[in-house]
């Protein structure tokens, strides 16, 4: 059972909302008048404050400084550019896996994959061959705008991944993708008629580039990119909300698909296309520059901004086949061994699942017996060496037990790799008997690929602008304390990040320091300083 966490701070209660001694007629004016300024208080007229300070959250999907920093230097992103001056900002490690549903999932309840239990897009049922979508009902614990239900603060909560469907906030949700529920994307429920016809413009899962549709595709994310800038708009200026967060993920599809025409070291790059394409990625930020511009300049100088991406971004020049190198003698793997790994998404088996006893149909191996071929597969795997190259196709070969915490963990890939610079892992060719070189050019129509370097930037009166200290690391898992203590609100004790503390101006940390109370779930136990420094030691990949 959830325990909220009560504000560590509150505003004093205005005098004349203090109860009355007064009988009679004046006690009925009195009442009429302390009632009137409630509303105003409240915010049902949408001019009141919330309850504490204001947060903006604004989620960059992919983006990273090595393609940002380029385009602010030659002017072509005024508006991030001013806002990095008046902001503490810097690098923001990923999770793993380094995908948008773990990772979204990550920084909205401030826990890892181990205890939100969200590692995919889609999941293999236990004891069954299907797979399926995952949806919020799969996640484990509550994201933030849950643990502030009842707390005073209303939330606006705009397109954040692997919300749908939507919880009953107080406040407004739009859902963000998958959308499998075509009824509850929209909280209220009556608001969806509205919203639908402001022409509003929901992802699709669909992550291809059919030859012919370059421009139509473009055309459609920028539109969908539009559109959600206008919501964002609309909503923000409805009330005054102690929590808005909003994500834009066109900045990720238009990497993922665009890269190519940019970079002659793509093998699938075409001189005549990058004519035609080339600068895609670039036009699509630019105008996301100029509409966020237009959202900035609506949030009053007192409130504080965030702004993070989930990931960061690289380009893909050439695939890892995972099945078809298990199936090598060079994998020291029998054909017992390699048959009993396996991918839930083929198309992207940097996430492997050893099979095992009461969990996978079939499975004859023990749990013992299971860790025992995951010790081998991750021993096999970083050994691995690009004949073309002579380097690791893996930043990072890691093993469930060290980067996986809580009653979730279980249920996450045995092995999770991340891609080095350049490089791709899908499953291979189990159509065609695993037939294909280990090594060779992608084959996928996705030519860009996530990397752990994302962006962190922290803007307000309480900031102290600047970079970020070099030596200091900060996550996803840190974003959730940051905006609680930003909203002057106590941080759960169960929570795994920190403030970004660096990013504070010292006399303001120094007089209202944070408050550590209250629980978001109820865990068996207390992590082991062991554990606690597992969720820390995933090592920053850059590039």
């Amino acid at each position: 059972m959830r325990t909220t966490p009560s504000p560590s701070r509150r505003p004093s209660q205005h005098p004349s909302l203090r109860p009355s001694r007064v009988s009679g007629r004046p006690l009925v004016a009195w009442s009429f008048t302390s009632v009137l300024l409630a509303l105003v208080v409240l915010g049902l007229s949408h001019c009141g404050k919330p309850a504490g300070p204001s947060v903006v959250v604004i989620g960059l999907d992919g983006a990273t400084w090595e393609r940002i920093d380029p385009w602010i230097e030659s002017g072509k992103l005024p508006n991030l550019a001013a806002l990095r001056s008046r902001s503490a900002y810097g690098p923001l490690n990923s999770v793993l896996p380094c995908l948008s549903p773990p990772a979204w999932t990550s920084a909205t309840t401030g826990v890892n994959p181990g205890r939100h239990g969200i590692f995919d897009f889609q999941k293999r049922l236990s004891m069954s061959p299907s797979i399926v979508p995952e949806t919020a009902r799969s996640r484990r614990t509550e994201p933030i705008w849950n643990f502030l239900k009842g707390e005073g603060p209303r939330v606006c909560v705009i397109n954040v991944p692997m919300t749908d469907p939507v919880d009953e906030v107080d406040g407004v949700m739009v859902s963000g993708f998958p959308h499998l529920d075509q009824q509850n994307w929209v909280w209220p429920k009556e608001r969806r008629t509205e919203i639908e016809a402001m022409g509003y413009l929901r992802d699709r899962m669909e992550m291809r580039l059919p030859e012919g549709e370059e421009q139509a595709v473009l055309d459609s994310l920028l539109q969908i990119q539009e559109k959600r800038f206008e919501l964002a708009k609309k909503l923000y200026q409805e009330e005054r909300w102690g929590l808005f967060w909003v994500v834009f993920t066109q900045t990720d599809r238009v990497q993922h698909l665009y890269w190519k025409f940019d970079d002659p070291e793509n093998p699938a790059y075409d001189p005549e296309l990058a004519a035609r394409f080339g600068g895609s990625i670039e036009k699509l930020w630019v105008r996301c520059d100029e509409l966020l511009g237009e959202l900035l300049a609506l949030i009053p100088e007192d409130t504080h901004i965030l702004v993070l991406s989930d990931h960061g971004f690289g380009p893909i020049h050439r695939e890892f086949r995972a099945g078809n190198y298990l199936r090598t003698e060079e994998s020291g793997l029998s054909p017992e061994e390699a048959d009993d790994v396996y991918s839930v998404d083929p198309s992207d088996a940097a996430r492997l699942y050893v099979r095992r006893i009461q969990r996978d149909p079939g499975a004859t191996r023990t749990s013992e017996q299971a860790r025992e071929l995951e010790a081998k597969l991750a021993s096999s795997l970083r050994a691995v060496r690009d004949p073309a190259t002579g380097r690791s196709p893996f930043d990072l070969v890691a093993r469930q037990e060290k980067i996986f915490v809580g009653k979730e963990a279980e249920a996450g890939p045995n092995i999770d790799i991340s891609p080095a610079y350049g490089y791709f892992v899908p499953l291979g060719d189990p159509e065609e008997g695993y037939q294909l070189p280990v090594f060779g050019d992608p084959r996928s129509s996705l030519s860009g690929w996530h990397r752990m370097n994302g962006i962190v930037m922290m803007a307000g009166p309480n900031v102290q602008p600047g970079p970020l200290p070099a030596g200091e690391s900060y996550g996803l898992l840190d974003i959730v304390p940051t905006a609680l203590y930003l909203m002057d609100h106590a941080i759960p004790e169960d929570l795994y990040g920190k403030v970004i503390a660096t990013g504070i101006r010292p006399g303001y940390w120094q007089s209202h320091p944070p408050v550590r109370k209250g629980l978001v779930a109820t865990e068996d136990r207390q992590l082991t300083p062991e554990e606690l420094e597992k969720l820390h030691g995933v090592p920053y990949i850059g590039g």
